[in-house]
């Protein structure tokens, strides 16, 4: 729920910018860090939203074709 990964994500987004993390950096930075943070539960969501954008995206090239 929102309500639990947004102060997870504020956390991770305040400590990269206290330590001067950048551009290209942030993203890799973010992911590792809201994974520490959540005891690697944010994995299986990522996970899930992966999946279910390539499966998506597969349906789309279908009815292109």
């Amino acid at each position: 729920p929102r309500s639990r990964i947004q102060p997870v994500i504020e956390t991770a987004l305040d400590e990269a910018e206290a330590r001067g993390i950048a551009a290209k950096a942030v993203t890799p930075f973010l992911l590792q860090r809201i994974f520490e943070l959540t005891d690697g539960r944010s994995l299986v969501a990522n996970t899930a939203l992966v999946l279910n954008n390539a499966r998506l995206a597969a349906q789309i090239a279908a009815e292109l074709v």
